[in-house]
């Protein structure tokens, strides 16, 4: 299991930094108009991408078999999914060129492409997961930043704008598809089982919804408020990325470690609900200081990673950083509703979300601060709900839940603490900003660090334990 978290946090750095490098070196080489561009083409691709790259992977790890032509009849079914999607965008982005701004079309028709190369990874993603082949899928993960970083920066560098974006994330997923096929051994074979899909059929199309749902918010929140604006859309979108960075590096440990352990746990509620508070604890000690930390540095970031021409996205990311502090703890939370056999908790949690920020998209006005206050409440509002949901339908009571919100905040709160004093006292140098963000996180993991370690101890004994026979 240590070897297995090896891989896994080896996945999750070098994905940082692939995404810190490609994502926020490439922003700062084109600037935020053709940030935004792209950012608009992004966020309809990725809005139905759910259906063709993910709906099926939870309901071939929840299989209690799995045979070869299941697995083909999956692979042909996803991919004729994302072909028809693929069409589809393709034709609204080069027949309607100027729908969501000037020259968002033709990078809209390209971005299309990614969509049959998710329906592959997708499902041999399925197939590494029930295999808890946790090397093969970091592989992938590796392979696929690094080539990404590659050729997004090469474009960039070359005067490509927007389009080097394009051709980052073409990269990234074809040489995440191409690795995850190989490492699965993809059967090609021309079979398709309807009985196997009408047997996923249920658990498959409520994860799809969901995935949809869960994604919809961002995108039609950004849509809506920074449409045919491509400037403030580069500058929500960089805003949002960087606090995703934070958010996406617990997804890996949460989705490997917690998936398949409690689904095999599921006919064991007591087994199940310490495996799930374990998690829990461990997400939310891990990152709330992480979210707090970057609120405290994000002029910083931004002078380092963009350059002043990127001003504008400090405040939001201070505000959604803050909310994410006290949502940490409730991460864990959808990955336990799928793995409980309640996927549409998650759907009702997530549609419900899609209702309140497209009411606050259609409120705020067309600025980076208000934009990212209405985004951070709807987060808090959505780990509210989550929390009363998982009390309601997975038994994890409200108080021990605030306990947990409780214990997060400790080593939160001293990282905020030490930084502040530290600056207080003019011990922080007065720059380069690398070396003042240095500083920064320096003297905050020195004052979290061993409050965290202490608290984590008993949680991760917990998860790293060997899972018990749940017959």
């Amino acid at each position: 299991m240590t070897r297995q978290a090896g891989w896994i946090a080896a996945e999750a750095v070098i994905g940082m930094a692939g995404t810190v490098v490609t994502t926020f070196l490439v922003a700062r080489i084109v600037g935020p108009d053709q940030v935004g561009r792209a950012a608009l083409a992004s966020a309809v691709v990725m809005l139905v991408q759910p259906i063709a790259a993910y709906a099926f992977t939870n309901a071939m790890v929840q299989r209690p078999a799995l045979a070869t032509p299941d697995i083909a009849s999956v692979l042909w079914t996803s991919l004729g999914l994302a072909v028809a999607l693929a069409l589809t965008i393709a034709a609204a982005g080069l027949l309607l060129p100027g729908l969501l701004g000037p020259g968002v079309g033709p990078l809209l028709a390209a971005l299309a492409l990614v969509l049959p190369l998710n329906a592959i990874e997708g499902t041999a993603n399925g197939v590494l997961l029930r295999r808890h082949t946790f090397r093969e899928l970091a592989l992938r993960g590796i392979g696929a930043h690094t080539v990404g970083l590659a050729t997004g920066l090469s474009l960039a560098l070359a005067g490509a704008g927007a389009w080097a974006i394009v051709g980052q994330q073409l990269a990234f997923f074809g040489t995440a598809a191409a690795l995850a096929a190989a490492f699965a051994r993809l059967p090609a074979v021309p079979v398709l089982h309807l009985g196997t899909i009408r047997g996923m059929a249920r658990f498959a199309v409520t994860s799809a919804a969901g995935g949809i749902a869960e994604r919809a918010g961002l995108r039609l929140f950004l849509l809506v408020v920074a449409g045919g604006l491509p400037a403030l859309a580069g500058v929500l979108q960089i805003a949002f990325r960087i606090v995703e960075v934070a958010r996406d590096l617990p997804s890996p440990f949460v989705h490997r470690y917690g998936l398949p352990a409690l689904s095999r746990l599921r006919p064991r509620p007591e087994a199940f609900q310490r495996r799930l508070q374990a998690l829990c604890s461990l997400a939310g000690l891990a990152f709330a200081p992480v979210f707090a930390g970057l609120a405290l540095c994000a002029p910083d970031v931004q002078a380092v990673l963009l350059g002043p021409a990127w001003t504008g996205i400090v405040a939001p990311v201070q505000v959604l950083s803050a909310a994410l502090a006290l949502g940490a703890f409730a991460l864990p939370f959808g990955m336990a509703f799928t793995a409980a056999g309640r996927p549409e908790v998650n759907l009702v949690l997530t549609v419900g979300g899609i209702g309140l920020t497209l009411l606050l998209a259609l409120l705020v006005p067309k600025a980076g601060p208000p934009a990212a206050a209405a985004w951070a409440a709807a987060l808090l509002a959505d780990a509210a709900a989550a929390s009363v949901f998982a009390s309601r339908w997975l038994g994890f009571p409200l108080r021990r839940q605030a306990r947990l919100l409780a214990a997060a905040l400790l080593p939160a709160a001293a990282v905020v603490a030490a930084v502040l004093a530290a600056e207080a006292a003019g011990l922080l140098p007065a720059r380069p900003a690398l070396l003042v963000l240095a500083a920064k996180v320096a003297i905050g993991a020195a004052a979290g660090g061993p409050i965290l370690v202490l608290l984590a101890r008993a949680p991760w004994r917990e998860v790293s334990a060997p899972v018990p026979d749940a017959s």
